[in-house]
């Protein structure tokens, strides 16, 4: 029966119950095994059912796919309007987060969880959109294919030859309060694909030749039925800890391996495999860590690990002193069914320890238990190893100790008790435990107690007891150190195993720390091999294939002159196109003093890591060996997140040169249609109508084609100068000029443009000579001057004001416009912004700001937008270095 311990309620279990019961918005799919199966039906009759009981049930989006009976059941139930969107000059209709959010219904209806969205639209991904939705507190409904889960995409890749591009993370499913299973048989969802109720005819017969063969759809059937039975299993453990029941419950078989550590681990795993087999239930692989394992035992469990995995279990290590407690505590957290263990080995002269499997029979649990007989006989009494170095270690301190506490003893035998001196050898069993384990304990506690019998009891200077008390002193002298040795060293053990544990975690913690930081490839693989260097004390290098080429070279290594032999290279070419470890300790060219290690994420190569452990003078530990596992790992998704970071710097990089180029055509088209339309008809009016035309009307015809040629020579110059800026290719050639000059020289070439504009200049006589490039700088003048006079009113006034501040020439020029919003004075400056108000309305190209940025910056100014003085219109400052901050920033 089971105890009142036993029935308490696992806080872990509650507290997932309690989440996903008290959470602000619940999720509910409805999961499917492919398209058609039902899924939107499913929904929106459980929907319907909700809304006779009253409820407030609102669709947010239903993907009808133009099936009459869906369409059907949406009659008559509140649906939001959708979001509009336009993408490449097409409209598309997508679901509106904002209306959902503004009406906040109590349930929402959100068809299709794996739906990518419109770009442009709040999130990229539908289940973003529910997530927002359910942090605000609304409960929402969803439908989700088993194909677009996160976890199954190579899975399905394998099994129908397609690979999903729209998935979704596994979190979303176990953040579900409930999740529904809309099952139907592949018979009957090819009957439905025939008559048109998924797919159009033409689709249908190319869906039914390929992804919805009966064989894929018998394989993703079996996938959502797996899926839910997990996800029912976690509910029943979840119940089971919430309500203290210590179970197993025998609702899904679940087989557990108790490993030893022995050479019988690998037979145990393959007889547990074969059972898991036959009973189609799943399996793991535990080993109890009492915390003094010694090197063999620990590669003997890691090898068993291996093999675990390789056969397609799960495996945990768990720690403990009580090896059975563990156990039957491990089995009633997880709802085991079945226990296998070996068959242990007889215990020599402890003959009070029973075995394993006779122990789990007597504890009453209720799970099946399985013995799996030895495959070669094993002897009785193990042989022990011979003494190590450390084992002297421990005997020096236990006979120093133990002749410290004599000596002790002996010099003040005339003032204690028999019983007082027997505390003196009890500490130098403590301090032997402390210093040096459990083995100098015992060593302490057999020699104190002979030498508190041989010096202490009577008769003196032999080891013979004639009194009877004397007897029982050195006798519960010698239980009482056996049982402080040993917990004091049990004690010893768990402190330096903490100690190494925390020393560890905080290497890892800074190692990933700086992986964290490190903002591109070549940093991370830097840190990676530099951490791989100073751990295992061995030559580490990085190798990758170029693109184009058949192998492998080096690309960084620590020391930087460390190079690899032809063998190594081999072995690295093989290693990148298997995907698996080879050279030395694997199975593969072991050969060779290097092993080469792929780094992998997501099924990808990123890069082979060589390690030359010809020059270790031992083997890896079964701890080095988890520690350069954990870092390759840390660093395989380090150089991912480096890749997807680059290549999504890429794609904006594509997103932005788009823009730019459907801006520059538009710009083109209108910029350079306009004043050539204008030459044009200019032009063919002088040839047609000359004879009737005056002198007069002669000069404004040739003066229009001027002054619309001088407009489009402005144009293409300032395209010209910003493909320059763009290509690093302008090439700032400096001279000493007078702000005066500059100033007169843009003013004399936007003569025509500045006609009917009152032009107030103002500044001291006194000001420096500027050491820049005046052409660039003109330019830069003609452009602010030129986008002030198109913005000014008629008759307006263009001031421009110049002054001196400690190393700075600063210039503004004020218009009389309609002034930039806040909001828009920084974006001014882009190119091809042209914000429909202010001062970049509906005129020009928006090129000309962000030319003189680009000038002004390569001589190494500023220029901003700032609020005109007067309030009205708007002021363009520009700021230039003199001489001194120009010496320093050099020529650009």
């Amino acid at each position: 029966m089971a105890t009142d311990d036993e029935r308490r309620p696992d806080p872990d279990a509650l507290l997932r119950q309690t989440v996903r019961r008290e959470a602000r918005g619940a999720l509910r799919i409805f999961l499917g095994a492919a398209p058609g199966v039902g899924k939107t039906y499913a929904m929106l009759c459980a929907a319907r059912e909700r809304v006779a009981a009253g409820e407030d049930v609102v669709i947010g989006i239903v993907e009808s796919h133009g099936r009459a009976e869906t369409e059907a059941l949406c009659e008559g139930m509140v649906r939001l309007p959708l979001a509009r969107m336009t993408h490449h000059g097409r409209t598309f209709e997508e679901f509106d987060p904002d209306a959902a959010l503004a009406r906040r219904p109590a349930i929402l209806l959100v068809d299709e969880l794996a739906h990518r969205n419109i770009p442009g639209s709040r999130h990229p991904r539908r289940y973003q959109d529910i997530e927002e939705l359910l942090d605000a507190g609304i409960d929402v409904w969803t439908t989700v294919n088993v194909q677009h889960l996160e976890s199954l995409n190579d899975a399905v890749a394998r099994i129908t030859g397609v690979r999903m591009r729209e998935t979704v993370p596994d979190a979303l499913l176990e953040r579900a309060r409930d999740v529904s299973l809309v099952d139907l048989t592949p018979d009957e969802l090819l009957k439905r694909l025939r008559q048109g109720k998924v797919y159009v005819p033409e689709q249908a017969r190319a869906a039914m030749e390929g992804y919805f063969s009966e064989p894929n759809l018998n394989a993703l059937r079996e996938l959502a039925l797996q899926t839910m039975a997990e996800r029912v299993d976690s509910d029943v453990r979840d119940a089971m800890g919430a309500s203290g029941e210590t179970g197993p419950w025998p609702v899904r078989p679940h087989l557990l391996v108790a490993l030893s550590g022995g050479s019988e681990d690998a037979a145990l795993v393959r007889a547990a495999h074969r059972l898991a087999e036959r009973r189609r239930a799943a399996w793991r692989a535990v080993y109890v860590d009492r915390g003094h394992d010694d090197p063999e035992r620990r590669l003997a469990v890691e090898n068993a690990f291996a093999q675990v995995n390789r056969l397609g279990g799960e495996t945990r290590r768990l720690y403990g002193y009580d090896r059975l407690q563990e156990l039957l505590d491990y089995a009633r957290q997880h709802n085991v069914t079945t226990l296998v263990v070996g068959r242990s080995r007889p215990s020599g002269w402890r003959l009070w320890r029973r075995p394993l499997a006779r122990r789990l029979l007597t504890s009453g649990g209720a799970f099946d238990l399985v013995v799996v007989a030895e495959t070669e006989r094993r002897p009785r009494w193990r042989a022990r190893h011979r003494f190590s170095p450390g084992s002297w270690t421990a005997g020096i301190v236990a006979l120093g100790a133990t002749l410290a506490a004599l000596g002790l003893a002996l010099s003040v035998q005339n003032w204690f008790s028999l019983a007082d001196l027997s505390l003196l050898f009890l500490g130098a069993v403590l301090i032997s435990a402390l210093l040096a384990g459990t083995g100098a304990a015992m060593c302490s506690a057999l020699l104190g107690s002979l030498a508190f019998n041989f010096f202490f009891t009577e008769p003196k200077l032999t080891l013979v007891m004639v009194e009877r008390d004397q007897i029982l002193t050195v006798v519960f002298f010698l239980a009482v150190a056996v049982a402080v040795g040993q917990l004091a060293g049990r004690g010893r053990r768990r402190l330096l195993a903490l100690r190494e544990s925390r020393d560890q975690t905080h290497r890892l913690l800074a190692y990933v720390q700086s992986l964290a930081v490190a903002t591109d490839g070549d940093s991370v693989r830097q840190v990676g091999l530099k951490t791989l260097e100073q751990w295992l004390h061995v030559p580490v290098a990085f190798l990758e294939r170029q693109a184009g080429a058949e192998g492998v070279r080096v690309s960084q290594a620590e020391p930087p002159a460390t190079r690899l032999p032809e063998a190594a290279l081999l072995a690295a070419a093989w290693s990148w196109q298997h995907a698996k470890p080879s050279g030395q300790g694997t199975d593969t060219l072991s050969g060779q003093g290097w092993r080469l290690l792929p780094l992998k994420e997501h099924g990808h190569v990123l890069g082979i890591v060589a390690l030359n452990l010809e020059q270790r003078e031992a083997l890896l530990s079964p701890e080095e060996e988890a520690l350069l596992a954990t870092l390759l790992s840390q660093l395989a998704m380090a150089l991912e997140r480096t890749r997807l970071v680059a290549d999504l710097g890429a794609a904006r990089l594509s997103e932005e040169n788009e823009r730019l180029r459907s801006a520059l055509l538009a710009s083109v088209s209108h910029d350079l249609r306009t004043p050539l339309a204008s030459i044009i008809g200019s032009a063919s009016t002088l040839r047609e109508l000359e004879a009737q035309l005056t002198e007069t009307d002669r000069y404004e015809l040739l003066d229009g084609i001027l002054g619309e040629s001088e407009r489009l020579n402005r144009y293409i110059q300032n395209l010209l100068d910003m493909t320059r800026l763009g290509h690093g290719t302008l090439k700032i050639e400096r001279d000493w000029v007078a702000l005066d000059d500059l100033i007169a020289a843009a003013i004399k070439r936007l003569g025509p443009q500045l006609e009917g504009h009152e032009l107030v200049c103002s500044w001291p006589d006194d000001l420096p000579l500027l050491y820049v490039h005046p052409a660039l700088i003109e330019q830069a003048f003609v452009n602010i001057l030129d986008n002030a006079a198109r913005f000014s009113p008629v008759h307006g006034r263009l001031t421009i004001v110049a002054g001196m501040e400690s190393d700075w020439l600063w210039l503004r020029v004020i218009d009389q416009g309609p002034g930039i919003p806040a909001d828009l004075r920084e974006r001014v400056f882009d190119m091809f912004f042209t914000g429909g108000e202010g001062d970049r309305g509906r005129h020009g190209s928006g090129l000309g700001l962000a030319i003189c940025r680009g000038m002004i910056g390569a001589h190494g100014g500023q220029i901003r937008a700032l609020v005109s003085p007067t309030g009205e219109g708007t002021c363009i400052e520009i700021r230039l270095p003199l001489e001194s901050n120009t010496m320093e920033a050099g020529d650009g």
